[in-house]
């Protein structure tokens, strides 16, 4: 039988080794797994303790009285475990006060059932003292809770188990040091109990797991020492990579095989304007069906995807997750938001084609006729050139007016009254052109909205009258609210909008073959669009034009 003599001292060595651990993790503190660690060790120092003096006691009642309170220590431990390995491995999500109370609960009973347990037979049924090997032991008959708290223990150890688990085949070297020796001190005890329990070492009255903690100190001291188990822990693993997903720029899906959305970003959400409440567990053709329509565009490559009622982009990549097998789990899908830059393109394309052919063009007039001057006093070809000119001069207005617009989207900008806007925009339309007859049906409560609205109205309004050829020129201008937006209308009877200068409109760009003669709708587009609103126009070519601006309300008076 293995002498209790040296039993004791191997107890002591636990304790000693213990109490080192325990110093080495109360400086680490407020480490992730710090105060649970020096708990464990508490627990398991404080079982040890009352071993030894179980051992010494020479009467019943004595040997009684320490298993008793040795439960203070015995309940503290697989909690602390469960505790530690959550945190170590940054499950701390799970380690709320309110978790750490449930898991509380059954221990606390039991240290309950401990101290009064001669009051009734929840944790041993009867007690007494027998020979074994010629030395007197305590023999205790176990009774129902006895084997709650044995299971219970069990089931916390196993639970902590599992985060260890999955870190033995993490690519950190120190990492997997860690989790063999946290596992090693763990199991040590684990089996030495389990062993005892079915009466299978050569201990009878005496539980050795108290013995085993000897391996558990010397394996948390090398977790602590050898592997600096709070110097590099892999804590942060988790959060960061939930942080990364949250936090990214772009907008993240994620997929499973079925289409259906397993996970979300805010970025995602706000995009595709939902909520991850709404979204998961939906299919993304109930959530975007826009988006789901790209199907295998998207799969190809990249593509660029606007939701309908909004201004905004996106270049869509898409991307298979695989598991270890090679098998397809699903797909993540990433939303890139392009609006900025597909504006600055479009700039530059008209920008392109303004200045390789108006101007170019305006100038080669101007030369040819500045030439026949030299030698001919022509009155026409002066009236031609000066036409010409003041063309130029016109365009370098509108350009300033674009690059105004486009100095204003990257600023905070103010509010004006939308019924003052649109007031002012007639009476200077009606100034600039009287024989155009102007018709306004204000909105029944007044608006503030974005004060671009002001460049962009006007510009309406006037080209509604500077190009309007009926002999009869009337131009109609109307505001009505329609939920969080109010729809201004400007009607004119003049010939409408020739279809290469609606390309902007319909196409979001121009192209090589077709595109608008000037800025003036550019301007209107690219304005109400930095304000959050949209354009709609409808020119027959006969009937005169409609253009509808679609403006955000931003406050009512």
């Amino acid at each position: 039988m293995f002498s209790l003599t040296l039993m004791k001292m191997v107890l002591v060595a636990t304790i000693g080794v213990g109490v080192a651990g325990g110093l080495l993790a109360w400086r680490e503190r407020p480490e992730p797994g710090a105060d649970p660690l020096v708990l464990l060790l508490a627990g398991q120092c404080w079982w040890s303790a009352t071993l030894i003096f179980r051992i010494d006691a020479a009467t019943l009642n004595w040997k009684v009285f320490w298993v008793d309170v040795s439960w203070m220590g015995v309940a503290i431990i697989p909690v602390a475990w469960l505790l530690f390995s959550l945190e170590y491995a940054g499950y701390t999500e799970y380690t709320a006060r309110k978790h750490i109370l449930l898991y509380s609960i059954v221990p606390a009973i039991t240290v309950f059932l401990g101290l009064t347990s001669h009051a009734h037979q929840l944790l041993y049924t009867s007690s007494m003292l027998v020979q074994e090997n010629g030395v007197q032991v305590l023999n205790r008959t176990p009774g129902v809770w006895f084997w709650v708290i044995a299971g219970y223990t069990y089931l916390l150890g196993l639970l902590g188990i599992l985060p260890l688990l999955k870190l033995l085949t993490s690519r950190v070297d120190t990492f997997r040091g860690q989790s063999v020796a946290l596992l090693l001190g763990l199991l040590a005890p684990w089996v030495t109990n389990v062993l005892f329990l079915m009466d299978t070492l050569p201990f009878s009255g005496v539980d050795p797991t108290p013995v085993a903690f000897s391996v558990s100190g010397v394996a948390y001291l090398g977790a602590l020492t050898r592997f600096q188990l709070f110097g590099a822990n892999p804590t942060p693993i988790r959060h960061a990579r939930s942080s990364v997903f949250e936090q990214m720029q772009q907008g993240a899906l994620v997929l499973d095989t079925h289409d259906h959305v397993v996970d979300m970003n805010g970025q995602a959400a706000a995009f595709l304007q939902t909520t991850p409440e709404e979204a998961l567990g939906r299919s993304v053709d109930q959530i975007s069906p826009d988006l789901a329509a790209l199907g295998t565009a998207a799969q190809a490559g990249q593509t660029i995807h606007r939701p309908s009622g909004t201004t905004k982009s996106y270049d869509v990549s898409e991307t298979v997750v695989r598991d270890i097998h090679d098998r397809s789990i699903g797909r993540v899908i990433t939303l890139h938001d392009v609006t900025d830059l597909l504006r600055d393109q479009q700039r530059l394309e008209v920008l392109h084609r303004v200045f390789r052919h108006n101007i170019r063009t305006n100038v080669q007039v101007i030369l040819g006729n500045a030439e026949h001057l030299a030698t001919h006093n022509s009155e026409s070809k002066a009236e031609t050139l000066q036409e010409h000119a003041i063309a130029i001069n016109d365009l370098g207005e509108k350009v300033r007016s674009v690059i105004d617009v486009f100095e204003q989207s990257r600023k905070e900008r103010g509010t004006l009254r939308l019924g003052s806007i649109l007031t002012e925009c007639i009476e200077s339309a009606e100034e600039s052109y009287p024989e155009v007859t102007f018709e306004y049906t204000s909105p029944e409560v007044d608006f503030a909205v974005d004060h671009l609205f002001d460049v962009v109205c006007q510009n309406v309004i006037r080209n509604a009258a500077q190009h309007n050829t009926s002999p009869d020129p009337v131009v109609s201008v109307t505001a009505e609210r329609d939920g969080e937006y109010v729809e201004v209308s400007v009607r004119d009877n003049g010939p409408g909008i020739d279809s290469n200068e609606l390309a902007l409109v319909e196409h979001g760009s121009e192209t090589p073959l077709r595109h608008g003669s000037g800025f003036g709708l550019a301007l209107v587009v690219w304005g109400t669009d930095i304000a959050g609103g949209a354009v709609d126009i409808e020119s027959s070519g006969t009937d005169g034009t409609t253009v509808s601006l679609r403006i955000p309300i931003l406050s009512s008076a």
